[in-house]
């Protein structure tokens, strides 16, 4: 009897640990600070996957129906980790938008290249601040942020729970937030630029002789990395370390 108690403890023990590693593995491998040009070995992330999840197993709560399949238990671990997911990645995200504002608007686009980090194309600055970003998470300690978030999910949504608190229309407000935060990280270089853009054309006006705006790449780089040294780093240990929480994971639920 003894022996047929352990079995059904580790069988379910077993699918604890599965239903675990379907929500936090789709965190993981979507943070872009855990990209596979960062932590490219297989094993090791999965490894750090697991000992997260057995140091998160006394906070893993478990509400089981019996009508519930293994699938349907899967399936939706699935969409609460894509959600956990979003929600996390959103301060790099908003950090490589910040960048992708900046390149644009002092014209640099055409020098998109590959970020290291998340081995995608993207422009020279957003790849810098999302690498720079990472720096900032892990000194800053970021990832003890993520664990405590991953590990609040689970009293907000509970293994087995329903779904059907969740307000799939709030979805938006993810791109909403994304694209406000970038706007306005970006405020004082894009109120530079648009300045700089106007002396530029009062002087090509005034002389014609020298083309203004052939120095114009030049002149706004300049801008942009003298506007940014008073405010862009304290701006991202502040504004996107605070992102880390679980209020935007709340912002689902009705």
């Amino acid at each position: 009897m003894h022996y047929l108690a352990s079995y059904f403890y580790f069988q379910h023990s077993v699918l604890i640990f599965v239903l675990a590693y379907t929500r936090l593995s789709i965190a993981f491998y979507m943070l872009p600070v855990l990209g596979r040009q960062v932590l490219s070995n297989f094993l090791i992330k999965n490894m750090l996957i697991s000992l997260t999840i057995i140091g998160l197993w006394p906070c893993i709560r478990t509400v089981m129906i019996v009508e519930q399949s293994c699938i349907i238990l899967l399936t939706k671990e699935c969409i609460i980790g894509l959600m956990l997911a979003m929600t996390l990645c959103i301060p790099f995200w908003v950090v490589m938008g910040f960048g992708e504002i900046m390149d644009n608007q002092r014209g640099a686009t055409i020098s998109d290249s590959i970020d290291p980090v998340n081995g995608s194309q993207s422009s020279i600055l957003s790849g810098f601040f999302n690498f720079t970003l990472g720096a900032i998470f892990f000194s800053s300690g970021g990832m003890k942020r993520v664990i405590a978030v991953m590990s609040q999910s689970y009293h907000v949504f509970p293994i087995g729970s329903s779904l059907g608190l969740i307000h799939w229309a709030l979805v938006g407000r993810i791109l909403q937030m994304l694209m406000q935060n970038s706007i306005l990280l970006a405020a004082p270089v894009m109120l530079s630029m648009m300045l700089s853009e106007i002396l530029l054309g009062v002087f090509s006006r005034y002389c014609p002789q020298l083309n203004a705006f052939s120095l114009s790449l030049t002149i706004k780089s300049f801008i942009v990395f003298f506007i940014f040294i008073y405010y862009g780093f304290d701006a991202f240990s502040e504004k996107t370390l605070q992102m880390f929480s679980l209020s935007a994971f709340q912002q689902f639920i009705f």
